[in-house]
């Protein structure tokens, strides 16, 4: 192979996996899970989880303004769970967005069910990828989960 087709052949590689990464960045990331199915039109649903606990984050209507944002919480060991401390966990909620520099104060989830956690009115005040934070705080553990949540303009 001569140097001339290998030197195009390493541009041509760059080139593509430069615009794979541009594309990659620029286009908004919708989450993991499939929208719960008691998840309004349009809500956007996303999973993550800690040693203890899948955490499923919904949040009503991702659009600037207020909306309203569910936690669930399910145990990844019901019966090591129970015997943690007995007391509900304590979840709150808030957000970032870091390219403005808003942040939005704490909220404590008011727990509606045994494993899900309600705040009415969490707001969004502009469009951008914020970073939606969930704590919760059971049986002497702190956990602390980061959401990416795109807010269209």
């Amino acid at each position: 192979m001569s140097r001339r087709v290998l030197v195009a052949a390493v541009l041509l590689a760059a080139t593509l996996l430069t615009a794979l990464s541009v594309h990659a960045l620029w286009t908004p990331w919708h989450g993991t899970a499939q929208p719960a199915s008691d998840a309004p039109q349009g809500a956007a649903t996303l999973t993550g989880g800690t040693a203890h606990e899948t955490v499923t984050l919904t949040v009503s209507t991702p659009v600037t303004g207020t909306t309203a944002v569910d936690v669930r919480l399910v145990p990844r060991d019901k019966a090591a769970y129970a015997l943690a401390g007995g007391a509900a966990p304590v979840v709150t909620i808030s957000a970032v967005l870091p390219t403005a520099g808003h942040a939005v104060p704490e909220y404590t989830a008011v727990r509606t069910a045994d494993d899900i956690y309600h705040v009415a009115d969490l707001p969004l005040m502009m469009a951008g990828r914020w970073q939606v934070l969930v704590v919760i705080d059971a049986a002497g553990r702190h956990s602390r989960l980061g959401f990416p949540l795109t807010v269209p303009r």
